[in-house]
């Protein structure tokens, strides 16, 4: 016999396989629906639409029809809803944006940058769907696009800005070794060139 009480904190989630099978067997042991929906910790709603959606027509011995909920029913809506319920690509949504936006991009001579190039269709294709600037900076750093952020030479100038990452100069010019990586016995400075002040070179010769 199940437990009525469930200690899983109770918060909105789609049933999974096996929360199928357990309402599969609840309503064989003639539980009601707000009974099994204490026990699956979700509302009372969700377990009457699933059961709906599960449920098939049969035909019992005495070849009358009757209603019956089978676990691998919903389950297979499920999944069939999961698979149409992504996000459409913005390359088929927008075709023509990205056909004119890598035709402009990729000329010798441009005025448009991407964020330009946005506001422009915006005004001249108010009807067409296009997507936002930063989507389009995605779809180029993914490789989606036949723009490359070579193409780009502002991006390639701009620091990355924001308090939760630093910007990490990849072309830094390094001069020799960091100071940091001298031996352990030259902070003893016992001998000459151990001093930082040996380093400095100006017109004033030491005598």
């Amino acid at each position: 016999m199940p437990q009525t009480k469930n200690t899983m904190s109770c918060h909105y989630q789609q049933l999974n396989e096996v929360q199928h099978k357990a309402i599969e067997t609840l309503l064989k042991l003639k539980w009601s629906y707000r009974k099994i929906a204490q026990y699956l910790c979700c509302n009372v709603s969700t377990i009457s639409r699933e059961i709906k959606r599960g449920s098939t027509r049969q035909i019992g011995p005495n070849k009358k029809p009757y209603v019956i909920y089978f676990a691998e029913t919903g389950q297979s809506i499920h999944e069939k809803r999961r698979q149409a319920c992504h996000s459409v690509d913005w390359r088929v949504k927008a075709p023509l944006f990205f056909e004119l936006l890598q035709e402009e991009l990729r000329k010798k001579y441009r005025v448009h940058s991407v964020d330009s190039f946005v506001n422009w269709f915006k005004i001249h294709r108010p009807k067409l769907p296009y997507p936002s600037t930063p989507t389009v900076y995605r779809y180029i750093d993914a490789g989606l696009l036949m723009i490359k952020n070579s193409d780009l030479l502002a991006k390639l100038r701009r620091r990355v800005r924001g308090s939760y990452r630093k910007h990490a100069r990849l072309n830094k010019h390094i001069l020799g070794q960091s100071i940091e990586n001298r031996p352990p016995e030259a902070n003893k400075s016992l001998k000459i060139g151990h001093w930082e002040g040996d380093l400095v070179k100006g017109k004033r010769v030491a005598i």
